[in-house]
């Protein structure tokens, strides 16, 4: 992710950079001065938390103008990263120009605004017959290489392609044997012992566990394995269950602790922060004293209003209400300190210092000490498969082999194509990247192998995986060869939709109406109503763009010549129009389209830079 972002602002630096320095754009000094201690603060450093008042959350412009004169004070590291900063701003406001150069030359004509304002209003009703392509066989087609070659070059833009690969490959899996799950179970159940005899749970289960100690306390019926939540509330304190399966893991669990708990408790808590005012070391005193003075007597309610930083519970005295015990990070410690005790709570960020008035009902919970240990294939079960992926590698050198042996051997062959340079992933494959690359350097119908090592076997998470290179696409144009089928099949349509487009010329040349057309045809008038320029689909018909356009333009009782569409050919008669009405706010259309446009002008614009420009993207070669 951080690759691309670095690729995308690289291409946007070259780029833009080439075309701002044409126009001319640039940021003074003065400007630069401006957007920082100025009359015109930029954004991003009215919104950086530094010069922010801290009681006020408001920007402070002397915070900014302290700052800057402290720099001479500063690590050399730190002025560094405030120069980086002013450039960041620069160029910022330099882009900003830009594309606010671009924005101020989009205009919206009266009449565009106008034909927008009409294509959301105006509706008709119409009938409609068709006849589908799908009446007549491909089979009455005949296709020649003129058609074929004509259809490619009218239509070449359709197979613009960009440099790709496709592969097949076969995956041999690293899955845990039944030794291997026997053998975990034993290591575990070796561990109930020494798990019954501590006093320590949370550290023993650290040391043995593949997963963290915790120390929640579960009511019944909420812990995540129902076996386990019965076994916890049927059991004394210290009972060690298992070993047990779960979740692709053995597993020992231990009733560490039984307490009646309350699920609740009522609270009031003051937060303290460091600051541009306060250091941390006058914070942890401050806090200190504030403990100390409130354990002596002192109203809690008061200190909170004058010195907490939360503020939505500072008016309120400091007062949380009910709150869940676990949510709260400090609620283990106020619940060991009870009811009227106060809690000194120190976190990276914050100093809480919080006191608990009330306890909520009690009821039996129960905190269980699991250790679990995944099922996961050993080092002599990754060797014995390596070894069959390496055998087969060594006798399968080339595709014939590499075939032959997969139908023998009754592997799965699976394949990938299309496969650009930018691609990261394979369905079903983990870390696929290193196999991608080297696809790049590799000839069609060879083995890939990696070129650092020169192995053919990529081991891919828990997977080793052996590939070859089925096809490769160069960038440009596909060709004729490579996309005949679909060539073909739209030579087809076109055929079909002529042939189709006569018959139905030949039905309707002395009708009068639609009507009479479906019955020379032999099929059923249909209805579609309330259709209108700006909609997506037709009622009753679907996506179908060039019906809905010439539905639009008809007048009322007007039948449309036959009309080639997407699935059939269509003749319509419109039998209702809706006029928009005379209230029709142009303006209002014109700036809604004025939006659109301006809102569009930084991607597209971009985008249009790029396709302008020579960009060869080398990557692959180095990741």
């Amino acid at each position: 992710m951080v690759r691309d972002q670095v690729w995308q602002q690289l291409l946007q630096e070259k780029i833009l950079g080439e075309q701002i320095n044409l126009a001319g754009i640039n940021v003074s000094v003065a400007e630069l001065k401006d957007m920082v201690a100025g009359n015109n603060i930029h954004p991003q450093i009215r919104q950086a938390a530094a010069f922010q008042d801290p009681e006020t959350g408001q920007f402070d412009p002397q915070r900014v103008l302290q700052y800057i004169a402290s720099l001479d004070q500063m690590s050399e590291q730190d002025r560094q990263n405030w120069y980086s900063y002013e450039q960041y701003l620069k160029e910022d406001r330099v882009n900003n120009k830009y594309f606010t150069a671009i924005q101020k030359g989009m205009y919206v004509t009266g009449f565009e605004a106008t034909q927008a304002a009409l294509n959301k209003q105006k509706k008709v009703n119409f009938k409609f017959i068709s006849l589908p392509y799908t009446e007549l066989s491909d089979e009455e087609i005949a296709v020649n290489d003129a058609d074929l070659n004509a259809y490619y070059e009218s239509h070449k833009e359709l197979f613009k392609q960009d440099k790709a690969v496709d592969i097949e490959y076969v995956v041999f899996s690293v899955d845990p044997t039944q030794e291997d799950i026997d053998l975990i179970k034993e290591e575990v159940a070796s561990l109930i012992p020494e798990l019954k005899e501590t006093k320590e749970n949370a550290q023993y289960v650290t040391a043995t566990s593949d997963k963290a100690f915790d120390g929640k306390f579960y009511l019944k019926g909420e812990y995540e394995n129902p076996e386990i939540d019965s076994v916890m509330f049927a059991s004394e304190e210290g009972t060690v269950y298992g070993p047990y399966k779960y979740l692709n893991s053995w597993r020992i669990a231990k009733i560490a602790h039984v307490e009646e708990r309350p699920d609740t408790i009522k609270i009031r808590h003051i937060v303290l922060a460091p600051s541009a005012e306060r250091s941390a070391q006058a914070t942890k005193d401050l806090a200190d004293s504030l403990t100390q003075i409130i354990e002596n007597g002192a109203d809690f309610a008061s200190l909170a209003k004058e010195y907490s930083l939360d503020e939505e519970t500072a008016e309120k005295g400091g007062d949380l209400g009910w709150r869940n015990l676990e949510e709260m990070v400090y609620g283990q410690a106020l619940l060991d300190a009870g009811v009227g005790g106060v809690v000194n709570f120190p976190t990276n960020q914050v100093i809480f210092i919080a006191k608990m008035t009330e306890l909520g009902k009690k009821a039996k919970q129960v905190q269980v000490a699991v250790i679990s240990r995944d099922i996961v294939p050993s080092e002599d079960t990754r060797d014995n498969v390596f070894q069959k992926a390496n055998m087969f590698a060594g006798k399968n050198r080339t595709v014939k082999l590499f075939n032959e042996a997969v139908a023998n051997d009754g592997l799965v062959k699976k394949q990938a194509n299309n496969l650009k340079t930018t691609s990261r992933q394979i369905a079903g494959l983990e870390n696929a990247r290193s196999l991608i690359r080297e696809a790049f350097f590799t000839e069609e119908n060879q083995i890939i192998v990696a070129r650092n090592s020169q192995s053919p076997i990529f081991e891919l998470g828990e997977d080793y995986v052996i590939g070859i290179v089925t096809k490769k696409y160069d960038e440009g144009y596909a060709p004729l060869a490579d996309v005949k089928t679909t060539v073909e099949k739209g030579v087809r349509k076109e055929k079909k939709a002529e042939m189709l487009m006569k018959k139905m010329n030949d039905a309707s040349a002395n009708a009068q109406n639609i009507e009479a057309v479906a019955e020379t045809l032999s099929t059923e008038v249909k209805t579609s109503e309330n259709v209108t320029f700006a909609a997506f689909s037709i009622p009753g018909i679907g996506i179908e763009p060039n019906v809905q356009g010439t539905a639009l333009a008809l007048n009322k009782d007007e039948m449309s010549a036959p009309i080639e569409g997407g699935n059939a050919v269509y003749l319509i008669q419109v039998t209702q129009v809706t006029e928009p009405g005379e209230n029709l706010n142009i303006e209002m259309e014109k700036r809604s389209l004025q939006r659109q446009f301006m809102s569009r002008v930084q991607s597209e614009a971009f985008e249009a830079l790029k396709d302008y420009s020579e960009i060869v993207d080398n990557r692959i070669k180095f990741y």
